[in-house]
């Protein structure tokens, strides 16, 4: 049996945070990701600004390596049916995922136990006893005070801690597509669709001259078949020339925030990021991921300090970050209010009053598809 203070399980940007906030105490932390670090992921890898300041206090400065090319993304351009379009300030930074995901690893301070499965648990009264399994077939017992549990939206962790959780929610699949090509479409935009005959939440951006596609669909319908709408829809209106698929990515996720519904662990196992439900409106997870890192973090450190249970006092701490999430889907709040990642109020500024009334309109049609 391995001991550690805190064992974290998933090495993205939540587990990071609170593997970097608990070594910095000088607890003896382990990282368990089930892929090889560095591993691609089906997320656009963009940096708001909230947590671009999160990185900037927490973390310090990003390294060239991990900045894409271009490496600003200053603007949302939804596109509509009809033609219609509207320029939404976002003034954040592009990564290469896999880059920064590597980079906070191995900043975090923390042992990374990569390549290596976690396939049970057992909660005791003084930790948490876990079984894991090494892509090579060796198995791992690890004996750990606290676990965080960040292993994204559809948590092995989370499945365990409540089992009936998969069922209340909606779930969709995403699919990303990477094409090596020449085209037109604009870099330093992120171009949403707000299409639903394409599929429920389409975009597609450039990254280090490679043409990113994504689509988002209801679990049971085929993302390949809305992956193949889009294809088509786009390439009619940009010049594009010798596309050649260079990787397709996918993933499942949820949106537990409008339904309020979040599982934050345990008494000994906290529950960090996506997993937990902390998903923002347009799918933007990084800057939550961040800050529920940091809050777990900091609570298992303060636990393990004063001997005190850290399940209770994680619920107090993160219920901030949990309604703030939950604000990112006030609509009419996100349209006339301004400020969080996408600054409606700002775009609407540029634009004429009649303007405004039609990307108003078009965004609330938008909106009624998706709950249908």
């Amino acid at each position: 049996m391995i001991e550690y203070d805190i064992a974290i399980i998933g090495a993205g940007p939540a587990g990071c945070a609170a593997a970097r906030e608990c070594s910095l105490r000088g607890l003896r932390v382990v990282i368990i990701e089930k892929k090889k670090i560095p591993r691609h992921k089906a997320c656009s890898g963009i940096l708001i600004p909230d947590s671009i300041n999160t990185l900037s206090k927490h973390f310090g400065n990003l390294p060239h390596d991990v900045m894409a090319v271009p490496s600003h993304i200053n603007v949302m351009r939804m596109h509509f049916p009809r033609g219609n379009i509207g320029d939404i300030p976002i003034n954040g930074l592009m990564i290469r995922r896999d880059k920064f995901d590597a980079w906070l690893c191995g900043v975090s301070g923390a042992e990374v136990l990569d390549g290596t499965k976690m396939q049970s648990f057992s909660e005791k009264r003084d930790g948490v006893d876990l079984r894991c399994v090494k892509q090579t077939g060796e198995t791992l017992a690890i004996h750990s005070k606290i676990v965080i549990a960040s292993d994204g939206g559809s948590s092995n962790m989370v499945k365990k801690i409540d089992p009936s959780l998969k069922e209340k929610l909606p779930w969709y699949v995403a699919l990303q597509n990477t094409y090596a090509c020449e085209c037109n479409l604009e870099p330093g935009y992120f171009h949403f669709f707000a299409v639903p005959q394409i599929s429920s939440y389409t975009s597609a951006y450039m990254k280090d001259e490679l043409l990113i596609m994504e689509v988002v669909v209801k679990r049971g319908e085929k993302a390949s078949v809305a992956m193949d709408r889009f294809k088509e829809y786009l390439w009619r209106r940009i010049d594009i020339e010798e596309a050649r698929l260079v990787r397709q990515l996918g993933c499942s996720i949820t949106y537990a925030a409008p339904r309020g519904i979040f599982c934050f662990g345990t008494d000994r196992v906290l529950v960090a990021g996506e997993a937990s439900g902390l998903l923002n409106f347009f799918g933007e997870g990084i800057s939550s991921a961040l800050a529920s890192g940091i809050i777990a973090g900091n609570v298992a450190s303060n636990s393990i300090q004063k001997n005190i249970m850290p399940g209770p006092l994680y619920l107090q701490e993160i219920e901030k970050e949990k309604r703030k999430t939950i604000s990112t889907f006030n609509y009419m709040k996100l349209l006339f209010k301004g400020g969080g990642a996408f600054n409606f109020r700002k775009g609407f500024k540029t634009l004429k009053w009649s303007k405004r009334a039609l990307l108003c309109k078009n965004f609330f049609i938008w909106l009624l598809t998706l709950k249908k």
